[in-house]
């Protein structure tokens, strides 16, 4: 009996999921993209809609998908783009994974090998000096580029060397601290102080799960592992005794002043940022260099992390991919499908559950109103999320993101 009560409970959820995923369909399909970009606008809906195409097999979708790639090319061409420098978030980095993504699964039929020569060569040289300004962010520095070269074809002339080389820089700019590494990040200074961010999206754990994405293409095996295992060193040094008594959940902080005295960790748990940054980082370590110790460490962080369910351990009041339930949903997904272990799908499912109860409050609020296309802060994320749910084809859209 109770077999048969999770199955109805599980098809009457996907059936709210894809009402919910129709209309926010419905609102992507009428809004207007800002720009061009990965973020906010057209990259991140053909990104989308070719997902969408592949669950639904709607020869519309592919239809617009194709159509609105055009699109950018001819911006990019008519010298009117809308994407801005080499970041992945904003700019060509961006532009690279996307239609190299589409085109290594056979959607698009394009020469990308040889085309895309003069931008990847653009791509490093941009990504370059942006090491060199201690620019590391995923999303809008020197780390989404290096993603982009991870996942690249391996045939494309320089591609390899530009990877590379881009990886010796960036684990030359390590900073050698208690008996660790951390990365300094010029974005993140407060009263001129630098700090030392453990995050994913701008920080240290970001810097080490694109290293370790990269260690099997790259030549640079012994650096990558000398670097990864030195910024875990230096993450668990400044680990905190949790207390709930205290209402003190997190592992980890989220950033730190260098050569602070105290450390406070805030009880935010997400994609951007957050103890399960740590657990993902830690598994894939754990496997790539067979350190049995560090995973167990992961899954106590990690058993721990899916007993944080209320706002007050979680900072979790929305819907959205960001720092939101669907963000988290992702995630436990992710983490599920690293470890076979059934406390993350039931953490997926759990946060499934509150993505759908929150959006449908959104919505009536209108919330993303203005933001349909923006995919960590709008719609577009949790329309992925959702789309991914509801499917039965295995999506693998979510790696832009790491996860």
């Amino acid at each position: 009996m109770g077999l048969l009560l999770c199955q109805i409970k599980k098809v009457m959820m996907q059936q709210i999921a894809q009402k919910q995923l129709d209309r926010l369909n419905r609102l992507l399909d009428v809004s207007a993209s800002a720009d061009d970009t990965l973020l906010r606008g057209r990259l991140g809906m053909i990104f989308y809609y070719y997902h969408l195409y592949k669950v639904t097999e709607i020869p519309a979708l592919k239809h617009r998908t194709k159509a609105m790639l055009e699109q950018v090319f001819d911006n990019i061409n008519a010298a009117r783009p809308s994407l801005v420098g080499a970041a992945l978030g904003t700019g060509g980095a961006g532009f690279g994974y996307i239609v190299n993504f589409m085109c290594r699964e056979a959607f698009l039929e394009l020469e990308v090998d040889n085309e895309f020569e003069e931008l990847d060569k653009y791509l490093f040289n941009a990504a370059s000096g942006l090491i060199e300004a201690d620019n590391i962010d995923l999303l809008h520095g020197a780390l989404g580029v290096i993603h982009y070269f991870s996942e690249r074809e391996h045939t494309a002339p320089g591609s390899n060397d530009y990877l590379d080389a881009l990886i010796e820089k960036t684990c030359r700019k390590a900073v050698e601290e208690d008996g660790g590494y951390w990365y300094r990040n010029h974005l993140l200074k407060i009263d001129g102080k630098q700090m030392i961010n453990f995050s994913l999206s701008h920080g240290l754990s970001g810097v080490l799960l694109v290293l370790l994405n990269a260690y099997e293409r790259s030549s640079h095996k012994e650096l990558i592992e000398k670097v990864v295992k030195g910024g875990i060193r230096f993450m668990l040094k400044h680990k905190i005794d949790v207390d709930f008594s205290r209402h003190e959940y997190s592992f980890f902080p989220l950033v730190i002043a260098r050569n602070a005295n105290e450390i406070y960790a805030a009880n935010r748990m997400a994609w951007e940022s957050g103890d399960l940054n740590e657990v993902l980082l830690f598994y894939r370590a754990a496997r790539l260099f067979n350190d049995e110790a560090l995973k167990r460490q992961a899954d106590l962080i990690g058993m721990q992390s899916m007993m944080r369910r209320d706002e007050q351990s979680t900072h979790v009041d929305t819907a959205g991919f960001c720092t939101g339930a669907a963000g988290l949903a992702q995630y436990c997904k992710t983490l599920y499908r690293e470890t076979g272990l059934d406390v993350y799908q039931e953490g997926y499912l759990y946060w499934i559950e509150r993505t759908i109860l929150l959006l449908e409050e959104e919505l009536e609020k209108g919330r993303y109103t203005g933001k349909e296309q923006e995919l960590l802060d709008g719609s577009l994320g949790i329309a992925f999320v959702l789309l991914s749910y509801i499917s039965n084809t295995d999506l693998h859209w979510s790696t832009v993101l790491l996860l």
